[in-house]
């Protein structure tokens, strides 16, 4: 690879870089990432909570709110690591 390739490169990085929103300069904390996912589940879960109660049951209903909240921590423990 010659400089003018690197520059190529840079160019190109640059050019994408200025188009998306999400710029190197983010300094945000894991937390805020947590934070966020949880309040994104609960806000949903929350809303939807009494529909889905009504239309399973109790039975169904616990295990499907179970098997969500062990999916849900799986998830952010394995941070979408494949």
């Amino acid at each position: 690879m010659g400089i003018g390739d690197e520059r190529e490169k840079d160019a190109r990085e640059k050019a994408i870089d200025d188009w998306l929103p999400i710029t190197s300069s983010r300094n945000e904390k894991w937390w805020y990432s947590a934070f966020h996912n949880v309040t994104a589940m609960v806000g949903v879960s929350v809303l939807s909570l009494p529909y889905a109660m009504a239309g399973l049951g109790w039975g169904p209903g616990v295990v499907i709110l179970v098997l969500s909240w062990i999916i849900t921590l799986y998830t952010m423990a394995n941070g979408g690591d494949e």
